[in-house]
């Protein structure tokens, strides 16, 4: 959400106002036809909802009036590190209501993620392989990633390998004469990973250049993540080294590529109506 908006009397701050609408609201009028137009809100998180752990003024009266007029609402993040279990803790940490259905991988295929309200670029990979492309049961995905990613994988019924298994997770030299390559991995998916490693990015390189038909997957291409001490190397950085190897791109499964919205489809079909947000 880029620069402030107009603020009336006893109405909150509303900001990123969609892109085809080029000038800022200056009447009630405006701000209700804004209202009517869309039925779906998506929300970003960090540095929208909240800063650290403080929800940023006028968040929670905004939500408020969204959810009494009837709009769903949809909260997206590049985050890959964490599950949408663990954002949910986040917005009860900050003290905002979100509502989140994780079952297992069968009951929602028949509810549709039972409306989920939080939609992370981990948990749009996973929709992405089991619901889009929708990955045969006997396939496997080798992960670059932590824990968030896995369990988003794991929600989803995806087999997967590396990741945080500690053989992975290691500092000692790769041998190629060592490795054999599984042959039931047919995508790898790349998220941000802090102990990234020479290990991981061979395997990966391996599964990808030996099978042709392997999908490459990355959970978003943000070059850099702010912590609260400054920036990092954010997801897009720990895919580069793979992108240049292989002179490919992944499919990215976040913001702003259009794949995440076909996630976001796949589990919540019922939300979407043609311009309904």
């Amino acid at each position: 959400m880029d620069g402030p908006g107009y603020r009336l009397p006893g109405l909150p701050n509303i900001r990123n106002i969609p892109a085809k609408m080029s000038s800022r609201l200056s009447t009630l009028e405006e701000y209700e036809k804004l209202l009517n137009d869309y039925d779906i809100w998506l929300f970003d998180c960090d540095g929208v909802l909240w800063r650290g752990d403080q929800v940023i003024d006028g968040v929670v009266q905004v939500l408020n009036i969204l959810r009494k007029r009837g709009k769903k609402l949809v909260f997206v993040t590049n985050n890959a590190t964490k599950s949408r279990k663990s954002y949910k803790k986040k917005f009860d940490q900050v003290g905002l209501d979100v509502h989140v259905a994780v079952f297992p991988c069968s009951i929602t295929r028949i509810v549709p993620a039972m409306q989920d309200e939080i939609y992370g670029s981990a948990y749009a990979a996973a929709v992405y392989i089991s619901s889009v492309i929708k990955l045969p049961k006997d396939k496997k995905v080798y992960v670059i990633g932590q824990a968030g990613l896995e369990e988003e994988l794991q929600d989803e019924g995806i087999a997967f390998i590396g990741g945080t298994d500690p053989k992975d997770n290691t500092l000692a030299p790769f041998d190629l004469a060592d490795f054999a390559l599984d042959p039931s991995v047919a995508a790898v998916v790349c998220g941000l990973d802090t102990q990234v490693n020479y290990t991981k990015l061979s395997k990966a390189f391996q599964f990808l250049t030996r099978n042709p038909e392997c999908l490459f997957i990355a959970t978003n291409e943000d070059s850099t993540f702010p912590s609260a001490h400054g920036l990092l190397p954010g997801a897009g950085a720990i895919s580069a080294p793979l992108r240049f190897a292989l002179g490919r791109d992944p499919v990215c499964t976040g913001k702003p590529a259009s794949t995440m919205l076909d996630c976001v489809k796949a589990k919540s079909i019922s939300l979407f109506t043609p311009d309904g947000c």
